[in-house]
């Protein structure tokens, strides 16, 4: 039992300590801060005002006690872990890594090669509390956490050792549900469009808890003035947070979303973003990222949701109705369940994908 405890102590320890040590990341007067904030927009392609309020906002180095408690109970442990990161959201370096040093003592971590400088400085901030290597070695008994596309995930299944803990986290993509009560009133609308736009704008939709999707539940006539709402305030959110760079094959994904969604339904623009609405229910069609959002009818959420569930990482609600919250993590309990405006900050107490959680031998 004294032993257990031991661990347990260690464990809280090499996170809050890897915590503190990044917190010079928020720190405007710090070096490392001004690295970020200079060198981050070329390699993320995002925008400077969406870097510095990635790192005011979403760089989770204030998680309560009580979070780094939950982080570590739904870690399992190990005598070395190790950690491939992508290129999608390059805070998530943080959690990553904190999940890696909750579940063992050495911690090897594999930086994307389309974005390794948080990484780097994650490592400057924090010496010696992990390691940064070009090629991970995992061998059996070990557990690693790995973050890409589905298609890489894969690959890392085939061709690493056996007797390895895989706990992958693919592609996904969130949502917003709102029951006909929820858009009573056009102020409330209002605030739910400036709330979603925020989390749409924070990393361009890249990370795998951006919006994509809103459904609203059997009031097709509040979804336009939704759909209406939403255009405005993305078009808004601009103004403070401007989008980056796209690569011509985002631009293009786009585009032909914008007119296949002219011919099925309504495309309002949104700033440089766009807001598409359906005229009859569709087949589901995931929209692009680049700060682009639809808005679908449906009869209930929870039906059309349930064949996506497996690609749903978080689904938003109306802060003020508890029992759409309660309701959707009964039926989805491998997503995150939050208020619309905090899809891009939850809570430091484990993955932000819980699907994965318990991990799988290969």
């Amino acid at each position: 039992m004294a032993r257990a405890s031991d661990d347990r102590t260690k464990r809280l320890a090499r996170v809050r300590r890897f915590l503190d040590c990044a917190r010079v990341l928020k720190d405007p007067a710090h070096p490392l801060r001004q690295v970020a904030l200079a060198a981050l927009p070329a390699d993320t392609g995002l925008s400077p005002e969406n870097v510095a309020w990635a790192l005011d906002n979403a760089l989770e180095v204030d998680a309560s006690n009580r979070e780094i408690e939950l982080l570590c109970a739904r870690t399992p442990t190990c005598e070395r872990a190790h950690v491939l990161l992508s290129a999608n959201v390059f805070v998530a370096a943080l959690r990553a890594i904190a999940i890696g040093l909750s579940a063992a003592p050495r911690v090897f971590v594999r930086p994307s090669r389309r974005e390794p400088l948080m990484v780097d400085l994650l490592a400057q901030a924090a010496p010696g509390q992990f390691e940064v290597v070009e090629t991970l070695a995992p061998i059996a008994g070990d557990h690693c956490w790995a973050y890409g596309s589905d298609a890489t995930l894969a690959e890392l299944q085939r061709k690493w050792p056996k007797g390895i803990l895989f706990h992958g986290h693919g592609s996904g993509f969130g949502v917003l549900v709102l029951e006909p009560n929820d858009l009573h009133s056009t102020a409330t609308i209002e605030a739910l469009a400036a709330a979603l736009a925020l989390d749409t704008a924070a990393f361009d939709q890249h990370g795998c808890l951006s919006p994509r999707v809103i459904l609203v539940e059997k009031n097709r006539d509040r979804s336009w003035l939704l759909g209406q709402a939403l255009a405005q305030a993305l078009a808004q959110r601009e103004q403070e947070i401007p989008r980056g760079t796209l690569t011509p094959n985002e631009r293009a994904d786009i585009r032909r979303f914008h007119d296949m969604m002219c011919i099925a339904g309504r495309a309002l623009p949104a700033g440089n973003g766009l807001v598409t609405m359906e005229t009859d229910l569709l087949p589901w069609t995931l929209p692009p990222a680049g700060r682009v959002l639809h808005v679908r009818t449906v009869a209930d959420a929870v039906s059309d949701l349930r064949p996506l569930a497996l690609a749903i990482t978080t689904i938003a609600v109306n802060p003020t109705n508890t029992e759409a919250a309660t309701r959707l993590e009964r039926a989805f309990p491998s997503a995150r369940i939050t208020s619309v405006g905090r899809m891009q900050r939850p809570a430091l107490d484990g993955p932000v994908d819980l699907r994965g959680l318990s991990g799988e031998r290969l």
